[in-house]
């Protein structure tokens, strides 16, 4: 008999996508799907259009709040708390799978109180809170890197969950150590929110190269007045990610835990620039594991200005670009949305 797999996830993207793509891999397998997430968070939208059951809480996480907040907390933990109880109640799932963020910390205790076996997913190098909690009591405890939990602790490694398929790579015409008029192709992933620092640097670059540059809703305008030079096409989102990747021979982007896990699975070399701000800072280790292997270029946002950006991409010659990506590609899981839904079936 098909399991029924309740899904705790929500807030931001990276929590929700790589969720998605384990619920499309439960749909293969005909099991039923429902979802626990928020009351304002991504799942509202990407959770319904895919023809997902939604519940809702009002779940907010308490880390760098006020202290109104604080002062209100054990009250608001409490209603949440009883809330999801009532709901899994109502549910009924066979196995919960909890993917990190506020929500799951509440939702997956709320689980086991209830005596439904717990599975977790930690899609950075750096547990959040709430995966930290769970993993004392889970079942299951899935990692998208290797010894991201403490040794005491046993878990998996998985990857992270990508929804898209990879594409061939575009047979471009890289610059090599004797040949400087060819143009590379570069990606610039600057997003909506926290990247303020690509977006403004990009423009400035005097070297000649064929540019795509995302810059998120909120960056569009800006980057538009600042670019004036042929070969730079500007757009606000990008929605085939994986002709994108096939596209570029290197990419400029923050270092979120699915942007690392999109880049090794399609073997592109990168440049991260970690977003500094990032809870535990946990961006900047999702950069050094590509990084400390000769995957990708790491650069601190502190350090970061137009001359070391332009010396850096002068350095990537053709065979520096082969090697980065080859050792990109080993980091690659693209069996991890399969690997985890064997065990949530078949538990």
């Amino acid at each position: 008999m098909p399991k029924k797999v309740l899904i705790i996830a929500g807030g931001t993207g990276g929590h929700i996508f790589p969720a998605i793509a384990i619920a499309n891999e439960l749909k293969k397998r005909n099991s039923n799907i429902v979802w626990l997430g928020t009351t304002k968070g991504l799942e509202n939208t990407i959770v319904i259009n895919n023809n997902i059951k939604l519940y809702k809480i009002n779940a907010v996480g308490l880390r760098n709040k006020s202290l109104f907040h604080l002062l209100k907390a054990p009250f608001l933990l409490t209603f949440a708390l009883l809330k999801a109880i009532i709901l899994i109640i109502k549910i009924k799932p066979d196995v919960a799978l909890a993917m990190g963020g506020f929500i799951s910390g509440i939702g997956g205790f709320a689980a086991w109180i209830l005596r439904i076996p717990v599975v977790i997913h930690e899609q950075n190098s750096i547990p959040g809170t709430s995966n930290k909690i769970l993993a004392k009591i889970a079942k299951k405890i899935f990692q998208a890197f290797d010894n991201t939990f403490a040794n005491n602790i046993l878990a998996t490694t998985s990857g992270n969950p990508i929804a898209f398929k990879t594409k061939t790579k575009t047979k471009t015409k890289t610059k090599t150590k004797n040949n400087s008029n060819t143009l590379l192709n570069l990606l610039v992933l600057g997003g909506s929110l926290g990247a303020k620092s690509i977006n403004e640097i990009i423009p400035q670059l005097k070297i000649k190269l064929n540019i795509w540059h995302q810059t998120g809703k909120n960056n569009l305008q800006d980057v538009n007045n600042s670019a004036n030079k042929k070969d730079y096409k500007i757009v606000e989102f990008i929605d085939d990610m994986a002709s994108a990747y096939a596209w570029a021979d290197v990419v400029i982007c923050r270092s979120g835990a699915m942007t690392v896990s999109e880049l090794m699975l399609s073997a592109t070399p990168s440049i991260l620039i970690p977003f500094p701000h990032a809870v535990d800072n946990h961006q900047f280790y999702n950069a050094k594991i590509l990084a400390d292997n000769d995957a990708a270029i790491l650069i601190e946002q502190k350090y970061l200005d137009i001359d070391l950006l332009e010396k850096t991409l002068l350095s990537l010659d053709s065979d520096t670009l082969n090697k980065m990506s080859t050792n990109a590609k080993k980091f690659s899981n693209p069996n991890s949305a399969q690997q985890i839904v064997d065990y949530l079936v078949n538990f």
